[in-house]
């Protein structure tokens, strides 16, 4: 199994909970799924100041929401320890 990469999960995370809490077109949604598509350091700049931009609630709310996911996304956490094994993971 290949070892899924975290910046792209943290953006793919972020497109999702944008586009349900700020709305599919809102700019920084926009800029998320731009983010994954793209993973270059232009577009991962624009998604920032795309948060940036986003009232405080707004952006604490999106923020806890992609870091409760990633938090308890196993599979991200078992592929990013320094020796797991590469086979056998548990999930």
């Amino acid at each position: 199994m290949e070892k899924e990469d975290a910046t792209k999960t943290f953006f793919s995370a972020l497109a999702e909970v944008s586009s349900k809490k700020a709305g599919p077109k809102s700019a920084l949604a926009q800029a998320a799924n731009d983010a994954v598509n793209d993973p270059s350091p232009a577009a991962f700049v624009r998604t920032q100041e795309e948060l940036a931009r986003l009232c405080d609630d707004l952006r604490d709310q999106i923020l806890s929401d992609v870091h409760a996911r990633m938090r308890n996304d196993v599979s991200l956490i078992w592929d990013n320890l320094p020796n797991a094994p590469t086979s056998g993971r548990p999930n």
